[in-house]
């Protein structure tokens, strides 16, 4: 599978959230396939996890901007509390 198919799955994942891009690394760390990569192959499911880690590593082990579905978990609006 390509880079750019990669990146499609990738971003896909990543308009989740950060939140969400943490909670679906552990999956992907435990074996699980998650249904947004149902489709791919296990070499290109193992791209897309170093791919998400690479990516989260920039922010530590904060979240500073969230998807709306993580704001309204966390009780924000907009992005604020």
């Amino acid at each position: 599978m390509g880079n750019n198919q990669i990146d499609h799955y990738i971003e896909i994942l990543c308009q989740k959230g950060c939140r969400s891009v943490r909670d679906d690394i552990k999956l992907l760390e435990q074996g699980v396939i998650l249904p947004e990569l149902k489709v791919l192959d296990d070499l290109s499911r193992k791209k897309v996890l170093k791919e998400l880690r690479a990516i989260m590593a920039v922010y530590g082990e904060s979240c500073p901007i969230g998807s709306p579905k993580d704001n309204q978990r966390s009780g924000m609006k907009d992005g604020k509390r």
